[in-house]
């Protein structure tokens, strides 16, 4: 018998976060999971959790369910986003992750939630959007910005690689007038309050921003700011340079500003700075809606088609109270960036 249920994240869900995710330690390491579920300013998350009764209560499968509180037209609402979905290898194609899957649905909205929504990978998308019913908002929108030409040749054929030339000017000396911080006091939430869009959004305010990029363990992050004349900030950058997909890739997390032209000026700067240290292209997530778009086209990103992606990330959700399907929009409608991520 497989027993369902949600419950807080305790030791015994942490070993079974390890044992199910071989290979992850970093990822599913002590620190980084009370994180994740139990530290969120937005409130706890919660772990759906399928048991083996048979086997003495085994966890042998897990959905995170991280608390977020979303911004939207019609008012705050809160939401678990749905992540780390697994299932023990030995029990799969046995209904385990329905199971799961529908105690998440019977129980989310009696803990006070809204929404619930993510980004299922190829192998959770057809139970996400067929069997639960999630509204289906299309591919995460990627941008990209090619730094030089043999990574992107190189894709093509990897004799091509050589033929490397840089298409952007690299920098190794910062700018003065580009701050490096450290942390997020009330300034944040004023620039968030300037720049937020109508549609469905995570709650940007300070304190999720600390949680986010300076509390997360483990984090690499650069964040940068310029300020107006009047001493507020005029624009914000963070992003992380990683190695992954066979090149150095720069991960543009999140780029909010008073207008477009703040915007881009620091997003160049920080492309130079990117490209300085060896980076191939950097990549990002902006809706064609969103208030930054202009943005990241004038600092040269371009739409990145699925069919040139190394792999396919679907975005979707699905509302878990009556009367609020008019609150989730569109796909094009919801203000997302790399921050929405778990992945990065």
């Amino acid at each position: 018998m497989i027993d369902y249920s949600l419950a807080e994240l305790d030791e015994e869900i942490e070993r079974a976060f390890v044992r199910l995710f071989p290979g992850d330690e970093a990822d599913k390491s002590s620190d980084r999971l009370r994180w994740r579920f139990l530290d969120g300013p937005h409130g706890s998350g919660r772990v759906a959790i399928a048991r083996d009764m048979a086997q003495g209560g085994r966890i042998i499968g897990l959905i995170g369910l991280i608390a977020l509180r979303l911004r939207s037209a019609a008012g705050p609402l809160e939401s678990f986003q749905a992540v780390d979905v697994v299932v023990d290898p030995a029990y799969r194609g046995r209904g385990v992750f329905a199971g799961m899957g529908q105690a998440v649905l019977d129980e989310a909205a009696s803990l006070g939630k809204d929404v619930l929504w993510g980004f299922p990978n190829e192998n959770a998308a057809p139970a996400w959007f067929g069997r639960f019913s999630w509204l289906r908002f299309g591919t995460v929108p990627f941008m990209v910005r090619p730094l030089r030409t043999g990574y992107f040749l190189g894709r093509i054929a990897s004799g091509l690689r050589r033929l490397d030339v840089p298409l952007i000017e690299a920098s190794s000396n910062p700018d003065p007038k580009v701050l490096e911080i450290h942390g997020f006091g009330t300034e944040f939430d004023r620039l968030w309050e300037r720049f937020a869009p109508a549609g469905p959004a995570v709650d940007r305010g300070s304190q999720w921003l600390r949680w986010r990029l300076i509390d997360r363990p483990g984090s690499q992050y650069r964040i940068v700011a310029t300020m107006d004349g009047s001493g507020h900030v005029a624009a914000m950058v963070a992003s992380v340079l990683l190695d992954r997909h066979g090149g150095r890739i720069l991960y543009v997390l999140e780029a909010m500003g008073v207008d477009a032209e703040a915007t881009t000026r620091l997003l160049k700067h920080e492309l130079g700075m990117a490209a300085g240290k060896g980076a191939d292209a950097a990549l990002c997530w902006c809706p064609s809606t969103a208030p930054n778009r202009s943005a990241y086209r004038r600092a040269g990103f371009l739409h990145f088609p699925d069919r040139l992606r190394p792999v396919t990330i679907h975005f979707g959700a699905r509302p878990l109270r009556q009367g609020r399907a008019s609150t989730m929009g569109k796909g094009k409608d919801w203000y997302l960036s790399y921050l929405d991520s778990d992945t990065v």
